[in-house]
């Protein structure tokens, strides 16, 4: 079906309509804006030319959104305290609309609640707060005061010349979003969700500039005059020269703050400024450095943080600390602040993050560019989640909370991103979100023992069921002590079927006495022989505490597996000289099971996941010995420094 087509009731220029219900558009040439009523047009005012816009997008891009594809056919800008940001109107294939949100590159797609239940008034609101809207639980992240900066394209109602406007947005701790427009009574309720810039299908967006148009802008250090290149021109709202170290506002020639050129000389980053590297699928600039710190118990610690940025991918932030680096972006959601045992912890896309540390974070120093005003010696107050390798931080100031979530990267990683020469630096003591090279292997190493546990018991139970447990010999003895020749010789018996091992009993009738009883075993055909003793001996008696007894009166040895022959013992008793005769007897058991050895078995099993284990533990304690909940007394080189940046 053909577009609708119209006449603009200004110029006379041709209007055509994008989308079919459309309310209101702006005329592409007169920059009028034109209501609709049918396809009749009438004027309502004009929009001046809208500021210059770093997105990629446009009207006419076209993209997927949960499998529907649209069409951008309208924008409203808006204008707050820090800047502008997008709001992209989608007119979807299957007859519904959207709205796009594009704010310093990062994207949410919204839709309209009809009918969004009860919405808290404006004066009840405050950051933090949390609210049951349209089935769910949000907090508020932020209150933004905007006007209407302007407007484009076709919009589905009649938007462009409205006073300024409370705009709440808040957000799940699993990153749905919802968002209260207070431009009207009763107010409107969106719901959303972030999106990834890949994850829409995007096309016909702004060409790349090319030739002479790519270069970046820029202007001259208004402290020494060197060049100053802009690579985010259009977010940037501070620069730091890299000659000088001034800091200065590029839109505003009144703002500069100079920074020590002894200083600037001391640091010099690990990535130079203006290096590209490879992040994710997609290209970064270095764009901004800063150095932070913080003072614990008199001991100052600092940290490297970098700004990264890509034309559609938006900002993505690396910090440094001691060798260890963590990539960071803005958190996408609102966490839920809570406790696991006896510390406090937050709650973010389905996963715990235990509280580590909260200190006060203080900018030392200052590169480049930065899409929010920072200054040397801004503080904000940094607390630190860990679920390694992941870091949650929240990053308080008086006037807002951002929250970021950072991942552990070994330093090779960024050195082959980035293509910087040698090696990184090497990384000292435990970070607070470094992975556990024992993670999960202490658990593994349980289950395999636990495994090993089971078959070793069917092994063993199916031994003691088919062992033979056969008497091949039985004789009894008395042995009268003080006899000059007591040794003998037994009968000969065999051990017969199959090889086996051999177990000897001695049993006897001893009361208050001992036996010792040296033994041979000797093949009849071959000679061999196996020599071995058993002393057994048994006391009783009471005293004062009571009655008690002391040993046995029968013992046992048991020899290992023994070939198939023809075997017999010889015997020499002792004993005290004087005690009175001794009765015992000698029983010799073929293919006797022995629990020995499987208690043995088990044993040595154990040892691996026990040494996996203390080692997993001993890691643990070297990470959460400098956090606020452990032990900070034993190696300060452990540190784990919050790593949060700020935004907006």
């Amino acid at each position: 079906m053909p577009a609708p087509r119209a006449t603009c009731p200004n110029c006379g220029a041709p209007v055509e309509f994008r989308w079919s219900g459309a309310v209101q558009a702006v005329c592409p040439h007169c920059r009028s804006v034109l209501v609709r009523r049918d396809l009749d047009l009438s004027k309502v005012g004009e929009v001046a030319e809208l500021p210059p816009d770093p997105s990629p997008i446009q009207i006419g891009t076209t993209g997927r959104f949960e499998n529907d594809a649209f069409t951008v056919t309208g924008r409203i800008v808006y204008a707050y305290d820090s800047g502008t940001w997008n709001e992209w109107h989608l007119a979807f294939e299957a007859g519904t609309s959207g709205w796009l949100s594009d704010a310093q590159l990062e994207y949410s797609v919204y839709r309209q609640i009809a009918k969004p239940g009860d919405i808290p008034a404006d004066s009840t609101l405050t950051v933090g707060q949390r609210y049951g809207l349209h089935g769910a639980s949000f907090a508020v992240t932020t209150l933004t005061h905007a006007h209407y900066r302007g407007v484009d394209g076709e919009l589905p109602f009649e938007y462009w010349d409205k006073e300024d406007v409370l705009f709440a947005d808040l957000a799940t701790e699993d990153g749905q979003l919802a968002t209260i427009d207070y431009s009207e009574s009763p107010p409107f309720l969106f719901r959303g969700i972030y999106v990834d810039f890949d994850a829409l299908q995007l096309k016909n967006l702004k060409p790349v500039p090319a030739g002479p148009e790519a270069k970046t802008s820029g202007f001259n250090c208004r402290n020494c005059g060197a060049a100053i290149e802009l690579r985010a021109a259009l977010f940037t709202k501070t620069v730091a020269c890299t000659s000088c170290g001034a800091l200065q506002d590029p839109s505003d020639p009144n703002v500069l703050v100079l920074q020590t050129f002894a200083k600037r000389e001391r640091i010099t980053p690990k990535i130079p400024l203006g290096s590209r590297g490879h992040l994710h699928g997609h290209d970064f600039d270095v764009i901004g450095f800063q150095r932070r710190s913080i003072v614990v118990d008199g001991e100052t610690y600092s940290w490297d943080e970098y700004l990264l940025f890509n034309r559609e991918q938006g900002f993505r932030y690396l910090s440094e600390y001691q060798g260890h680096w963590n990539d960071i972006r803005n958190a996408r959601g609102m966490p839920r602040q809570t406790r696991s045992g006896d510390k406090p912890a937050a709650l973010f896309n389905g996963r715990t993050f235990d509280g580590f540390q909260t200190a006060v974070a203080r900018t030392d120093y200052v590169l480049g560019e930065f899409p929010w005003q920072v200054r040397a010696n801004d503080t904000a107050t940094v607390t630190d989640y860990v679920d390694p390798p992941l870091m949650l931080s929240a990053e308080r100031t008086p006037q807002e909370v951002t929250w970021s979530l950072g991942e552990y990267v070994p330093g090779r990683q960024i050195w082959d991103a980035f293509k910087l020469p040698g090696d990184p630096p090497p990384a000292v003591g435990v970070y607070a979100n470094q992975p556990s090279p024992y993670a999960g292997k202490a658990a593994r190493y349980w289950g395999l023992y636990a495994l090993f546990v089971l078959l070793l018991l069917a092994v063993c139970a199916v031994r003691l069921l088919s062992a033979a447990r056969e008497n091949i010999f039985q004789g009894s003895y008395v042995f009268q002590p003080g006899t000059q020749e007591a040794s003998f010789v037994t009968p000969v018996f065999e051990i017969g079927s199959r090889a086996s091992n051999v177990e000897i009993e001695v049993r006897t009738n001893l009361r208050n006495n001992w036996i010792y009883l040296n033994m041979t075993l000797i093949n009849a055909d071959t000679g061999d022989a196996f020599d071995f003793g058993r002393e057994v001996s048994y006391y009783f008696g009471s005293d004062s505490d009571g009655s008690w007894t002391e040993g046995s009166m029968q013992d046992s040895a048991v020899l290992p597996t023994l070939p198939v022959g023809r075997y017999y013992l010889r015997i020499e008793p002792e004993s005290e000289a004087s005690s009175q005769p001794i009765s015992y007897s000698v029983v010799v058991l073929r293919d006797v099971p022995s629990p020995l050895y499987y208690l043995i078995a088990l044993g040595v099993l154990l040892l691996p996941p026990i040494v996996v284990t203390m080692r997993s533990s001993a890691f643990e304690a070297r990470r959460w010995q400098e956090s606020d909940f452990g032990d900070s007394d034993d190696d300060d080189d452990d540190r784990g420094d919050s790593s949060s940046d700020s935004d907006d």
